[in-house]
């Protein structure tokens, strides 16, 4: 393992494996704690037997209110280096937890104009890829959210 194979495994297995399978607790357990994210990539690369080169200010959560029903948990990572890593994800969740989406910003290549890629991960382990993004006036976000809110029948 180095040192993409175990960052890639943490934002692109670990994570959304831990909202799909305990949605309610892993919420929780972040809001309460953002230093856990450091907790496990650093486990990640310790059994990996990789110098972890982040630490816990790396890692940055923020949550909002989408709609009355849907809510947001965004998780920011540290530049990513090279793709597909990640820039950030987003979690989208209505009320009940019955409406679930986790989409992942992803570094861009030549072929992009090295602008992010808008991907998500389904329960079931498919990576979807969504087009391009920005960055400009919360692009990414607003992708995210677009398509969040029509998987789900919020909108046609």
């Amino acid at each position: 393992m180095n040192r993409h194979d175990a960052r890639y495994f943490f934002e692109h297995r670990v994570l959304p494996k831990w909202f799909y399978e305990d949605k309610v607790q892993f919420v929780g357990m972040l809001l309460q704690d953002k230093k856990i994210l450091f907790r496990i990539i650093d486990d990640i690369f310790k059994q990996g037997n990789v110098e972890n080169p982040y630490n816990e200010g790396s890692f940055d959560i923020l949550f909002s209110k989408v709609t009355d029903d849907v809510k947001l948990l965004k998780i920011i990572f540290p530049e990513p280096e090279e793709e597909p890593l990640c820039y950030c994800s987003y979690m989208f969740f209505n009320d009940d937890f019955e409406k679930i989406n986790y989409f992942c910003i992803e570094k861009g290549n030549e072929l992009s104009d090295y602008n992010p890629f808008v991907c998500s991960w389904s329960n079931d382990g498919i990576h979807n890829n969504y087009g391009n993004c920005t960055f400009d006036e919360h692009n990414d976000f607003i992708r995210c959210a677009e398509i969040f809110l029509r998987l789900n029948g919020y909108i046609e």
